[in-house]
């Protein structure tokens, strides 16, 4: 059969050879590009490791740039947990910039003793010993017991419940800061969310006291939370309030970590090498308009429910 004088066969391998050369091309391309791009960012990563560690060491060793953004002047100081270790994982750098200030008095509310496993005599001694080496005195330390809020991540503790805990000690230890969980816990924990509830309840009702400021530890995305020293630039543009550890307090919270024995197992140290929890903490100083949208997003999501 003929088409334009030429049989079909040829002229259909023509096409063919026409149609591979085309793809070949832009396969070349494409190609060409996917290696410039990689290259680009390979030698970003590169630039932006430098960068951190240069970043760290002026901020930390050197001392030629300040990172910490401090909280208003506090004398007495209030940390509202869930369970045991929640002081160590998470709000280490904190807890030690307040207890290294001799000037101001340190207190730690933990609002169950982590009973999961019938484990609750073993971690409430932990984390007293955990807050001796933190520096948090025994009798600045009260462990609650409450059948109504157990140890569980899929459990929400009642926030009127809560709510009358925490006013309690904030009334009878004069307390002027409190530092506990934001919304998301950290780890989205609902035992860890529960607290964030219970203070909003507080502050919308005009319960708490007047110069008492509250401030909640910031929840990050994955990636940002196992980044470590390569979160300090975001931290700089994004955190009003924030903290950094050196070498020795991390050594400190590492031997905290350790007197929770019962809890140490091969993850947690994971956690600690690689969590930007033990480098670095961000607050965010609590806002009455952010708590009752936060409370009506709340409402909508359990109507839903």
């Amino acid at each position: 059969m003929l088409l334009g004088g030429r049989p079909l066969a040829e002229h259909l391998g023509a096409h063919w050879q026409l149609a591979l050369s085309w793809c070949g091309t832009w396969r070349q391309r494409v190609r060409d590009y996917l290696t410039d791009a990689l290259e680009h960012l390979v030698l970003f990563a590169l630039a932006y490791t430098v960068a951190c560690l240069i970043l760290y060491a002026l901020i930390v060793r050197w001392r030629a740039l300040r990172f910490r953004r401090d909280v208003r002047p506090s004398r007495r100081v209030l940390f509202v947990i869930a369970h045991p270790d929640d002081e160590t994982m998470f709000f280490g750098p904190t807890i030690l910039r307040f207890t290294q200030d001799p000037a101001c008095s340190v207190y730690l509310l933990c609002l169950s003793t982590g009973a999961n496993y019938g484990m609750g005599k073993v971690r409430k001694k932990e984390l007293y010993d955990a807050c001796k080496v933190l520096g948090i005195r025994d009798e600045c330390i009260t462990v609650q017991s409450h059948t109504k809020l157990p140890d569980a991540m899929d459990t929400r503790w009642p926030a009127e419940i809560v709510a009358q805990i925490v006013s309690h000690h904030l009334q009878s230890l004069g307390i002027d800061t409190l530092i506990t969980f934001d919304k998301h816990g950290v780890s989205r924990h609902l035992n860890h969310c529960s607290i964030y509830y219970a203070i909003a309840l507080l502050s919308t009702a005009n319960k708490l006291p007047k110069d008492c400021q509250v401030y909640v530890l910031e929840t990050i995305n994955v990636i940002r939370k196992y980044w470590k020293v390569f979160d300090i630039p975001i931290c700089y543009i994004l955190s009003s309030v924030r903290f950094i550890t050196n070498a020795s307090d991390r050594r400190l919270l590492y031997k905290a970590m350790t007197q929770h024995k019962s809890q140490f197992v091969w993850f947690r140290r994971l956690y600690l090498v690689f969590s930007r929890y033990q480098l670095i903490n961000t607050l965010q100083r609590m806002d009455a308009s952010d708590i009752q949208l936060d409370l009506d997003v709340d409402d909508i999501q359990l109507a839903d429910d």
